[in-house]
């Protein structure tokens, strides 16, 4: 009963995070694209994208599906908010946002009080002591990232999107896994610590899942840090600054994991990444169940402090960041060559 239960229950807990920043996203995005220079595949892609659309470009479009806003008639909220959206800012763009969020609204009939369907395709909330990805798991859904990702990959074979996915084309389902792809390989969007009131890591699929204990993917847990200082610090502050939460360090690139950083030497180490086995429908939960392997050590030796209200309090290690930055350029390279396997597989017929 627990492990039924225990979807429901997290969607009642919004999660707003991106995974990567856009420069992340757009660093995959990029690599892919380089990857498939010159192949059919790589021709394909941009004739379902059209208008100049670049794969970079497209890999941050689920998440400025973000924008539309159910509650005001489906309005786009946040033009002019994020400069990687502004290619899809159009008349044109805005409607094809619109359309995918109504067809992706509710139609997963979320739990009362739960976000929107589409907003839940991009993660997967497990218990960082788990060896994988095991569907009736804790945070594992049908309408989660593993299952969003399957179905995008299903409409790219041409086959229909099955329920609940409202992917009407082989264009939504490449936008759809162009990103999904990049989330898979952030571990806070997989693998997921839940915590005690004293701040004490607890295995939800051993001891029944406490709502109380649920940390929405990390973004619970704060960094105790100082507001900036000066003219600039002074304007955060007073736009609402916040500390900084262990889910969104790890969604920021340093500039070195950008798309300007990438060199021969990472194109050549993403084309030495090795052709996933077995059928690709089952990719997904494969993937995943490797990026909780980078969740793990990212969280499980961390001291966290007691429950202060709604949060969490952690102490990182001194080589927390060298950490990070080695995961995290591991895991945008996998991402990438996974990205074009899947292109490759799908859309690389003559």
């Amino acid at each position: 009963m627990v492990r039924r239960l225990a979807a429901p229950l997290l969607l009642a807990f919004a999660t707003t995070a991106h995974a990567w920043s856009g420069a992340g996203h757009q660093t995959v995005g990029t690599l892919t694209e380089q990857l498939l220079q010159g192949t059919p595949a790589a021709q394909h892609v941009a004739r379902l994208l059209g208008d100049g659309v670049t794969l970079a470009q497209a890999s941050v479009w689920l998440d400025c599906a973000r924008g539309i806003d159910p509650a005001r008639g489906f309005d786009y909220t946040t033009r002019g908010r994020y400069a990687e959206c502004a290619p899809f800012e159009t008349d044109a763009g805005i409607a094809q946002l619109r359309a995918f969020v109504q067809r992706n609204h509710r139609q997963c009939q979320p739990a009362p009080g739960a976000e929107d369907c589409h907003r839940g395709y991009h993660y997967a909330n497990l218990a960082y002591q788990r060896s994988r990805y095991l569907p009736g798991s804790t945070g594992a859904r049908p309408d989660d990232i593993v299952g969003a990702a399957a179905a995008a990959i299903a409409v790219l074979r041409g086959q229909p999107a099955p329920a609940p996915f409202g992917f009407e084309s082989p264009r939504d389902a490449l936008l759809v896994i162009a990103h999904l792809v990049g989330d898979m390989h952030q571990p806070m969007h997989i693998g997921s610590v839940y915590l005690d009131a004293q701040g004490q890591p607890v295995d939800p699929d051993k001891t029944g899942l406490d709502p109380a204990t649920f940390t929405r993917g990390s973004n619970q847990i704060v960094i105790p840090a100082r507001p900036p200082t000066g003219a600039a610090g002074l304007q955060a502050v007073a736009a609402g600054w916040r500390m900084p939460n262990l889910h969104g360090i790890w969604d920021g690139v340093p500039a070195s994991l950008t798309p300007a950083g990438i060199d021969a030497a990472w194109l050549r180490a993403a084309r030495q990444v090795p052709v996933t086995p077995g059928d690709m429908a089952g990719w997904p939960a494969r993937w995943s169940s490797e990026t909780l392997d980078q969740a793990r050590p990212a969280l499980h030796d961390l001291a966290f402090g007691p429950r202060q209200g709604e949060i969490w309090t952690v102490k990182l290690p001194p080589d927390y960041e060298a950490r990070m930055a080695t995961i995290k350029r591991r895991q945008l390279t996998l991402a990438a060559a996974r990205l074009a396997q899947i292109l490759r597989a799908t859309l690389g017929a003559p």
